[in-house]
């Protein structure tokens, strides 16, 4: 099952990173609702590793209220992998699965990937593509 969803991830990656796909970097999936990260890293041999954080950066109506706070959430989520090797690049999806009233705005979505950004940077995990969806259907 691990195997086959790194595929289905790696296929959504956009064609200009065709080369480092050939390196078959790990994958992120994180997971965000109401003040909880989920995430799950996908490796090229099938293997994965998953860790739940729970964070004060959200309310009712943003899955980041607290752009800090969400960052730091998520550094130390990633914080809880191990390194990869040759300090490979990866790539990341972000899945709101939270229930919002009016679906993500641009802005939110923008917000997400930059919270994405900074804490692989702050983590020293190198993130050069995330993906943004809401509720399982790819909204970046």
């Amino acid at each position: 099952m691990s195997l086959s969803t790194y595929e289905r991830h790696l296929k959504e990656v956009p064609k200009k990173y065709n080369v480092l796909q050939l390196f078959r970097p790990p994958i992120y999936v994180i997971e965000l609702s109401n003040n909880q990260l989920i995430a799950v890293c996908y490796y090229k041999d099938g293997s994965s590793k998953r860790h739940q954080l729970n964070a004060d950066f959200s309310n009712r109506r943003m899955v980041i209220a607290d752009f800090l706070k969400a960052v730091q959430a998520i550094a130390d989520l990633l914080l809880k992998f191990p390194k990869h090797s040759f300090g490979l690049n990866a790539f990341a999806a972000a899945n709101v699965t939270e229930e919002l009233v009016d679906g993500l705005t641009a802005l939110e979505i923008k917000v997400i990937r930059e919270a994405v950004w900074a804490a692989s940077g702050q983590a020293k995990r190198k993130i050069i593509h995330a993906t943004v969806s809401y509720q399982g259907q790819v909204v970046s």
